[in-house]
C-alpha cells in the first residue's frame, strides 16, 4: 500500500495527513480497500474538479481532493468511499451517489468515524 502526498505552491494546504489516511486504514475493516493499493492526496481543488464528491477511488486509486475542505469532512468522506465496494453499493452513473445510498454508508462507516475524530 502507498500513500502519496502531491507537493502544492500555494494555498489551500491539503486538510488530511499521511498520518490520517494511515489511521484510517487501522481502524476499518480489511476487505475494505480491496483492489485499491494507492491513496493519493491530490494537489487538485475539489471545486475544479467534475466530481460531486472529494474522494473517488478509480481502479487501484483512491484520489482525495482535501485541499480547502474541513480534514474532519475528508474523513468521513474517504470512510464513505472505502465503505462503497465490500457493501456493494453501485452509484446510479459516474461516480454519484443517490441520497438513501449516501445515507446508508453514512451510519454503517459512524462508528469509525467517531473513533477517529476523538
Amino acid at each position: 500500500m502507498k500513500i502519496v502526498t502531491e507537493k502544492i505552491n500555494s494555498e489551500p494546504n491539503h486538510s488530511i495527513s499521511k498520518k490520517d489516511v494511515k489511521a484510517i486504514i487501522e481502524v476499518i475493516p480489511d476487505d475494505w480497500i480491496g483492489v485499491a493499493h494507492i491513496f493519493s492526496i491530490s494537489s487538485q481543488l475539489f471545486e475544479n474538479s467534475n466530481w460531486d464528491r472529494p474522494v473517488i477511488q478509480n481502479n487501484t486509486t483512491f484520489k482525495i481532493l482535501s485541499r480547502g475542505i474541513d480534514r474532519n469532512e475528508i474523513i468521513k468522506e474517504l470512510l464513505i468511499e472505502l465503505a462503497i465496494n465490500p457493501t456493494k453499493t453501485y452509484p446510479p452513473k459516474g461516480h454519484s451517489l443517490t441520497k438513501s445510498q449516501r445515507k446508508k454508508l453514512e451510519e454503517l462507516i459512524m462508528p469509525y468515524y467517531n473513533k477517529l475524530i476523538e
